[in-house]
């Protein structure tokens, strides 16, 4: 059963950081000629960094070996918790400090759930989707 938890967790590194790059490399505009060479730079540091946090996120999500515990494994929402609790947990952790700030802006506070969104939604889903297909093998006995 650890040899299906690495190719999952492995997997969801994968994808999450693929799908994110995919999607910042959007949000920045790496590739337009516009931008001076200053911006240019300041935006591919942006991308790294931004890339390299959907990198831990992803690393973070070590916790689904905890699955190998038979307490964990029967239980849907222990189990659904290490796959899915650490990247939902920083995607509310991240809005609840967009919201306690002093001056509310809709235009800013929308742009940066969109950031956020691109960064930490793209792992959660991924989680959720190896859960939701480790309770079908579970459930079909393919893995024990």
């Amino acid at each position: 059963m650890t040899f299906y938890f690495i190719k999952t967790w492995l997997l969801i590194i994968l994808f999450s950081i693929l799908i994110s790059g995919g999607l910042l490399y959007r949000f920045f505009e790496i590739q337009d000629e516009t931008k001076s060479f200053w911006l240019v730079i300041l935006s591919n540091l942006s991308f790294f960094f931004s890339l390299r946090f959907v990198l831990f996120l992803s690393i973070s999500s070590i916790t689904i070996f905890l699955n190998n515990y038979e307490l964990i494994r029967r239980n849907k929402f222990y189990s659904l918790a290490t796959f899915c609790l650490i990247p939902f947990m920083t995607l509310i952790c991240f809005m609840a400090g967009d919201l306690s700030v002093k001056e509310f802006n809709s235009d800013i506070l929308l742009s940066g759930w969109n950031f956020l969104a691109m960064l930490v939604v793209p792992h959660l889903i991924i989680s959720l989707i190896a859960y939701l297909f480790f309770r079908k093998m579970l459930k079909n006995r393919k893995i024990d």
